[in-house]
């Protein structure tokens, strides 16, 4: 198996194994704990991430980063890394402990909520920027796989009924300390803490440093996590249960896009130091097979929408029909956001992917904010989309500064595409695996004949999957 092969499919395993099982313990829950219990568990899901964002501040993806280059070149040690984040644990949970006791919500609610936050710790712990820095994605995927078992196997044994919903968050907790421990014991034998932490200083400009991908991270979560808290608010947790089984949909499908990131920020942060012509052509190679791959799953989403959501969650959940069908052009403009977002910090340039995220997350916000005080989930779901084309536009200009990419012309084939096959499906009722198969064919074909894909990315795929 070529390398590239075999990181892919490490990744892979590691997110089908992983997030797979955590899919299936969402829709465990969401069948056991009705709509609005699982609506008040998205919604602190939800909370849990910006809490995690505080207490990250960028430095997974700095880990990632540093790990990726040769020890001598490195600006910050391994030990530096893992000691910050614990500190930024610590202060974010205690912090977050307070403001949440002000709070006026009930007692049950803030259970929930604060058994959640305290997975701040075994997260702060984790190593997995070590080794996905160090391209170690097999152990990755054994702890992500071992996180899955263990949490999916404690849910389905010990969660039977609504009442049960205040244990769920101590659960998760447990199946991340899981992954710690794997990890932990792996790294006995790795020994990623060789270097000794340096003074003061060396931390104080650590943060700094992290603040930039950490800020940036902050505008760059809106989209994911400001949603259901909003939801929760304006409307109620019933639909924030509708909405985020609709959008469990959407992340599972994202698992591509997490393969593509894992292997682009070590890949490109190397090769760009080594050969940034090569790294040029690279982007707009990738930039291209992106596209036709992100409207080929965007598109059966959303003809299968009504099949997916009927056999994973049942009758209760028949109002997701229409948020997946929107949503799944989030998956589009997630994929293509990606290349641009996380290029940025693989080139190093931390202080314009701020500047992206900063500016393309603040209208973002501003969107989805309005849109949900006017009273429906499907507007929301619009909602999200509009901020994620504002955040990838945002990227996209920082990036351009870096490396120049084409983006207008086949952004506009492809999206028109998938909207008239869409619109083409429902207009003459279309079964669903007649207008898969039709898409299947098409958006390639279409891709081909518009010179968006060309001989050189085909050969290039070949060159990776058989080398």
């Amino acid at each position: 198996m070529s390398k590239f092969k075999q990181k892919a499919f490490w990744i892979a395993a590691g997110d089908l194994g992983g997030r797979g099982l955590a899919f299936l313990t969402t829709i465990y829950l969401a069948r056991t704990l009705g709509t609005e219990f699982y609506g008040l568990i998205t919604v602190a899901v939800s909370i849990l991430g910006y809490a995690t964002w505080g207490s990250d501040m960028g430095l997974l993806n700095i880990g990632v980063r540093e790990m990726a280059k040769e020890p001598e070149t490195r600006t910050f040690r391994a030990k530096e890394i893992f000691n910050t984040k614990i500190i930024l644990a610590v202060v974010i949970l205690l912090l977050s402990t307070i403001i949440l006791s002000f709070i006026p919500i009930g007692s049950l609610q803030k259970q929930v909520i604060l058994g959640y936050l305290y997975a701040l710790i075994p997260f702060a712990l984790l190593l997995e920027w070590y080794y996905s820095g160090k391209q170690k994605f097999g152990k990755l995927a054994f702890s992500r796989i071992i996180n899955g078992v263990v949490y999916f196997l404690l849910v389905y044994f010990l969660i039977k009924t609504p009442d049960d919903v205040t244990l769920v968050p101590v659960l998760y907790t447990i199946g991340v300390t899981s992954a710690v421990v794997v990890l932990g014991t792996f790294s006995i034998s790795d020994k990623p803490f060789t270097l000794p932490s340096r003074k003061l200083r060396t931390y104080i400009d650590l943060f700094v440093n992290g603040s930039l991908i950490g800020l940036g991270d902050f505008f760059a979560k809106v989209v994911q996590l400001l949603p259901p808290i909003l939801i929760g608010i304006f409307l109620s947790l019933k639909d924030a249960g509708i909405y985020g089984a609709a959008f469990r949909i959407i992340m599972i499908a994202m698992m591509l896009d997490r393969i593509f990131v894992n292997l682009l920020l070590p890949n490109l942060a190397s090769l760009w130091t080594a050969n940034k012509e090569a790294a040029v052509q690279r982007v707009n190679m990738v930039l291209k097979l992106v596209m036709v791959g992100g409207a080929v799953i965007s598109i059966l989403t959303a003809v299968n929408a009504e099949q997916i959501i009927s056999l994973l969650y049942g009758s209760d959940f028949v109002e997701s029909v229409e948020l997946l069908q929107i949503l799944s052009g989030f998956i589009l403009l997630t994929f293509i956001n990606s290349l641009f977002s996380f290029g940025l910090i693989a080139t190093n340039n931390d202080q314009k992917y701020f500047l992206a995220t900063a500016i393309g997350g603040s209208v973002s916000a501003v969107i989805i904010v309005l849109f949900s005080t006017l009273g429906t989930p499907n507007l929301v779901a619009v909602s999200i989309l509009i901020a994620e084309l504002i955040l990838m536009l945002s990227s996209y200009f920082w990036f351009r500064k870096i490396i120049s990419v084409k983006l207008l012309r086949p952004f506009l084939v492809i999206t028109l595409l998938i909207g008239l096959l869409f619109i083409a499906f429902e207009q003459f009722d279309v079964h669903h695996i007649i207008a898969s198969v039709i898409s299947i064919i098409v958006i390639p074909f279409v891709a081909w004949n518009t010179r968006i894909i060309k001989i050189g990315e085909l050969s290039w795929v070949k060159e990776k999957l058989i080398k």
